[in-house]
């Protein structure tokens, strides 16, 4: 049913009243894409009286119609009845809003055009036209964005959206909001935010962005101001400014900075490969000032030599030996300078030469044989694998069939003790995986796997982890232009760059140009695993992964203010907060993080988790020392003894609303150490605020 120009008079628009007459939808949809030939070409006055006609129809009858509307002429009918259309919009109706857009065409001079005046259609600000903007992207809204930021009506969560919104546009002008939304009064949450969108696009679509007065005059201005230091160190790295390095310098050797900012700048001076880098590093690694800062000095070199050639690549390699084999340093320092020469193949060729010759001391010969044996470098990995035999605890051949084994019940209790050893220990599982909120995050999160798998399944993963591969997990080996092979998966693809996450956690970014990417048949996770087990541990670990049924979320970055003065039933300080990540343990250290002036005070962490329903949710806690945690405003649980913090010590069921969740949390501290674990277990899974 197809009617031209010419064979529907003025007066005789029969279907027309048949659309709102007839309660047959199905029919009313017949009947619009029927008139699809013979509206596009219609006059206004008949195109008005159909739109008019559709208006008053229920939403699937509307967006059928503004499916045609893309097809007609841009003129005075057309883009009225497209506004009249955009505020009919219920803020629920996704594919609604798809119609409108749809509507608008692909032409970016139609867009334009139709969405020339849409702040005098729409000039108050709700979460309605944020759907509208987000979904149409109207460049006449763009500059209005930055000015709502500063707007005191608008909440936390609006302005969130609208920094997604920006972060949208490929318009360095959005690049630019961001950097002021870093040096302006916004909320933690909000320049979070701001800075992980810099991270992402300063080296594709803002690129032009990357070398301009701007970028550096924004930097200068944040590293001068105490509220935003962190942040503008943040930036640097993520801009490889090398102008702003002897002022990251300067603030990495300032004793009088407090520790959270003197780590951030010494983790910023790694991101900047250069022989001044590392002299400024050395030397802080030699100064006895600087003892409690070691781990991430070493972090910084290791950083320096993944990035570096030839010589700084060299001294960087020669100052993490020298660390290994000193009899005075930590095992913090001692352990992140292992982990730094096995990330880089010169590293790894040292490790194996002191091997060979006797001299790696015996205490670090186990940590040093799980990383080679895990190495990204496929040729050193299979010498790692005779030089640094794993010790074995069963012959794999000889135990029984899977379906006898799955007949096996075993002990959960011990199998959980075994599981949470394996952060450390040759099995390796919870280096690779997570599980309530402690682990890795290089295979797929275990929390669910009860659920997911039969023992059937979990044994024949664990025997042969390469016969079924999910996509997301699919390993890739990268061959770079000076040589460099690398295998992992891979985490992250832009226009210029990719990033490989090997089996220990390390992550190798490439220039996209140059490097060539293979798909491999064999999983990132080892074979062999189950031979570091006694045949009862692998009984009670597959019990363990049946009992786990319950999805969990435990956040991934906190914002964190402190240390704060007064007690834990006080009035919160307002202060500036800064972020904070939990170790690979789960484990967040507020000792590290504070320093000295941490010691008698306590701290304050927000976050806020999203719920797709409201239902009961377990927080599962455990904190040094007191604490008090808040749920939307009300408090649900609380302590004040004083003892170290242990995963899952407390178990608190709490009430979460549909939607937007807030949690806060304050820790008190004696005398160190100070921090805490936190995971939220619900029946739907749970989702963080971005």
């Amino acid at each position: 049913m197809t009617y031209h120009r010419g064979e529907m008079q003025a007066n005789d628009l029969v279907l027309l009243r048949n659309l709102g007459e007839s309660p047959d939808l199905r029919f009313k949809i017949v009947i619009l894409r029927g008139l699809a030939s013979w509206l596009t070409s219609a006059d206004g006055d008949t195109q008005a009286k159909y739109f008019s006609a559709v208006t008053s129809q229920d939403a699937a009858v509307q967006r059928e119609s503004l499916l045609l509307l893309a097809g007609c002429k841009v003129d005075g009918v057309s883009i009225s009845t497209f506004y009249a259309a955009c505020k009919l919009y219920d803020g629920q109706d996704i594919s609604y809003r798809a119609a409108l857009n749809i509507a608008c065409g692909t032409d970016p001079v139609r867009r334009d055009k139709i969405l020339a005046d849409f702040e005098k259609h729409f000039p108050e600000w709700n979460d309605k036209v944020a759907d509208l903007v987000w979904e149409l992207r109207p460049k006449s809204m763009l500059p209005k964005m930055e000015q709502l930021m500063g707007d005191a009506k608008i909440t936390v969560t609006q302005k969130g959206r609208i920094v997604d919104i920006l972060a949208a546009s490929d318009d360095v002008s959005a690049g630019k909001s961001m950097l002021n939304l870093l040096k302006g009064d916004q909320p933690a949450e909000v320049k979070a935010r701001a800075l992980d969108n810099l991270k992402l696009f300063l080296p594709t679509k803002w690129s032009g962005l990357a070398n301009t007065k701007d970028l550096g005059q924004a930097i200068t201005e944040m590293l001068a101001d105490g509220k935003s230091r962190t942040a503008g160190l943040q930036l640097v790295g993520i801009a490889k400014f090398n102008a702003g390095r002897a002022e990251v310098v300067a603030i990495a050797t300032d004793v009088k900075q407090d520790t959270a900012t003197r780590s951030e700048a010494i983790h910023t001076l790694g991101q900047l490969p250069s022989a001044e880098s590392f002299t400024a590093l050395r030397t802080l690694l030699e100064n006895d000032g600087a003892k409690e800062l070691n781990g991430e000095i070493c972090r910084a070199i290791a950083a320096l030599a993944g990035k570096s050639q030839g010589q700084v690549q060299k001294d960087a390699v020669d100052a993490l030996s020298a660390v290994v084999l000193a009899k005075t340093s930590s095992e913090v320092s001692r352990t992140v300078a292992i982990e730094g020469l096995a990330g880089s193949r010169v590293g790894t060729q040292w490790l194996m030469a002191i091997q060979e010759r006797g001299g790696l001391p015996v205490a670090v010969t186990p940590l040093v044989g799980r990383l080679l044996r895990n190495s990204p470098f496929q040729d050193l990995r299979n010498k790692a694998m005779l030089l640094f035999p794993a010790a074995g605890k069963l012959d794999p051949k000889k135990l029984p069939p899977i379906v006898e084994l799955a007949k096996r019940v075993g002990n959960a209790d011990n199998g959980k003790l075994v599981m949470a050893k394996s952060l450390t220990s040759e099995v390796q599982c919870m280096k690779c995986h997570m599980v309530r909120g402690q682990g890795g995050s290089i295979g797929p999160d275990l929390s669910m796997i009860g659920k997911k798998a039969s023992k059937e399944n979990l044994y024949e993963s664990l025997f042969t982890p390469s016969k079924a591969i999910a996509d997301q997990y699919v390993s890739w080996k990268v061959d770079a232009e000076d040589g460099q092979s690398v295998t992992g998966l891979l985490v992250e693809e832009t226009e210029t760059t990719l990033t490989i996450r090997d089996a220990n956690g390390k992550d190798y970014q490439f220039p996209l140009k140059g490097s060539e990417k293979k798909k491999q048949l064999t999983s990132i996770m080892p074979e062999g695993l189950v031979a570091t087990l006694t045949e009862e541990e692998l009984v009670d670990v597959v019990e363990y992964l049946t009992k786990l049924q319950t999805a969990s979320l435990t956040p991934d970055v906190w914002q964190v203010m402190g240390p704060l003065s007064g007690g834990l039933d006080g009035e919160i300080a307002t202060v500036p907060s800064k972020m904070i990540r939990p170790l690979p343990s789960g484990y967040v250290d507020l000792a590290s993080f504070h320093g000295e002036k941490g010691k008698n005070s306590f701290s304050v962490m927000t976050r806020t988790i999203e719920c797709p329903v409201d239902q009961e949710a377990t927080i599962l806690l455990g904190t040094d020392d007191g604490c008090r945690l808040f749920v939307n405003g009300i408090k649900v649980f609380g302590h004040d003894r004083t003892e170290a913090a242990v995963p899952e010590r407390d178990s608190v069921t709490v009430k979460l609303k549909k939607g937007a969740n807030a949690i806060v949390l304050k820790v008190s501290n004696g005398d160190n150490p100070h921090g805490f674990y936190f995971t939220i277990m619900s029946g739907q899974e749970l989702k963080l605020s971005k």
